[in-house]
């Protein structure tokens, strides 16, 4: 069973204490503006009913000393022992002399009180005094008049707001102590919450570090997991459809690997063998050399296109080429061997394309290679140029060779796959040529197809894609 040890990496903040710190940070801000909300709305009512009761009070002043002054010292209020009062009151008359007050309010400066105003404007809010004594005040003034004499006399108010300050700041105290109490609820309940809903993706993490390479088979959203996993378990299942064709194209390649090397190598052995199990000549020595270093070539060709397979983001450069020219090149580096097999290369149409020349080369001789290998004496291979709609280029090789059966064709393009009736026919082969020619053609974007039907022949088609912009009237490269 593989390790399920994770990998030591940079330690970063966890989920659950992501969630929990928005989680928290979202509670603050709505705490805070809730709470904040009724202590403002909390100041401003007792703020108004105190600026009421002073107007009130004034308004009820007003009217004894324009109907009867002398009853106003009834109005005096004063202090009682263990009572004292909430609310002063000074009168005075129009040159400044004071006529009444009440005892405390002898501490009250005339001139901290705001400017009076007579019946005929409105009162206004009242002003907030804090004397030494520690004590919080709300002050205001107004004039009260008698007949035509509209500032016959002055009357100060003041409202002692001690105890509601003290009850505010109290409310206050309460208010941060309940925001704290709240938080630390809401990380307690925060934690609780995100861990039990973070539970499935920890029981999906297990179950995945329970599968190894045994196990490909098995899939994640064969369980019931949350909605919001849905798309996880898709491409977990799709990682592990991957992993486990991998697996199986990587043993099946590891066995063909291990087929086509066990023929040459026991060849080498053999041969080594013969030599030695007595004297021989020296023209028979020689041939066993010769024997000796095909096998090495073969050898050599099949390492090299392995590590052409293994290099699937090889650099290369693309260029816009002539793309019949290139193909009249390798047209005419395998006439030798098309000639000995009385076959007939025929070219067709013409067009560019944008690609490595060397590994065009490569990609295109490979398809004339298995044409000549497999194809039938007497006959041709028709090589056909077709521009596409998009700009593009399609390059088909058509040879009239046995063909193949429909059931191989999706293997055709795997490494090391050759079916039972090509070992027979042409047993030098190892099976990548194909493959290197998907490989080309997924390097520059393109796609390779097979057709082919038993005793009708095949037809390979590259497709390629249309050059970048600013190369389609370029100068074709000469190579």
């Amino acid at each position: 069973m593989s390790s399920t040890k994770w990998p030591d990496r940079p330690r970063s903040s966890s989920i659950t204490a992501r969630l929990v710190g928005f989680y928290l940070v979202a509670t603050l801000l709505i705490l805070l503006c809730t709470n904040w909300f009724q202590f403002k709305a909390l100041h401003k009512d007792l703020d108004y009913e105190d600026n009421d009761f002073l107007v009130e009070r004034i308004g009820t002043l007003r009217d004894i000393i324009a109907r009867h002054p002398d009853a106003l010292r009834d109005q005096i209020p004063a202090n009682k022992p263990g009572q004292p009062n909430r609310h002063l009151v000074r009168v005075q008359d129009a040159e400044g002399r004071t006529l009444m007050q009440s005892p405390a309010m002898a501490g009250l400066a005339v001139e901290l009180f705001p400017p009076a105003v007579t019946s005929a404007e409105k009162v206004g809010r009242g002003r907030k005094y804090r004397a030494p004594d520690k004590r919080h005040y709300l002050l205001n003034a107004a004039w009260g008049g008698r007949r035509d004499n509209p500032h016959y006399r002055l009357i100060q108010v003041a409202l002692d707001i001690t105890d509601e300050d003290a009850l505010m700041s109290k409310y206050l105290i309460r208010t941060a102590a309940s925001v704290a109490t709240g938080l630390l609820l809401a990380a307690v309940l925060g934690v609780t919450i995100t861990r039990r809903g973070l539970r499935p993706l920890q029981e999906m993490a297990e179950k995945v570090a329970q599968i190894t390479e045994a196990d490909l088979h098995q899939r994640i959203g064969t369980a019931n997991w949350p909605r919001e996993l849905d798309q996880l378990t898709v491409a977990l299942d799709a990682m592990l459809g991957r992993l486990e064709e991998s697996f199986a194209r990587l043993s099946e390649f590891s066995a063909n690997l291990a087929h086509e090397l066990r023929t040459p190598i026991n060849n080498l052995r053999g041969e080594a063998e013969v030599a030695l199990s007595r004297a021989r000549s020296e023209e028979e020595y020689r041939h066993i050399i010769e024997s000796a270093i095909e096998e090495y070539e073969r050898l050599s060709r099949m390492v090299g296109d392995i590590l052409f397979l293994a290099r699937p983001d090889r650099g290369h450069q693309p260029v816009l080429i002539d793309a019949r020219m290139e193909v009249e090149r390798l047209a005419e580096y395998y006439g030798n061997l098309a000639d000995e097999q009385h076959t007939a290369i025929v070219i067709e149409g013409d067009g560019g394309v944008s690609v490595d020349p060397n590994l065009f080369q490569r990609a295109v001789g490979n398809i004339i290679s298995n044409a000549l290998h497999y194809g039938s004496g007497f006959g041709e291979i028709r090589v056909k140029l077709r521009p596409t709609d998009d700009g593009g280029l399609e390059i088909a090789v058509e040879d009239d060779g046995m063909g193949m059966d429909p059931a191989e064709l999706p293997r055709v393009f795997d490494r090391f796959y050759r079916s039972p009736q090509a070992r027979q026919i042409y047993n030098q082969g190892s099976g990548l040529g194909l493959a290197i020619v998907r490989s080309i053609m997924n390097l520059h974007g393109g796609t390779a197809s097979v057709a082919s039907r038993p005793g009708a022949g095949t037809v390979v088609t590259l497709r390629f894609p249309p050059p970048p912009r600013g190369e389609t009237g370029a100068t074709v490269a000469e190579t």
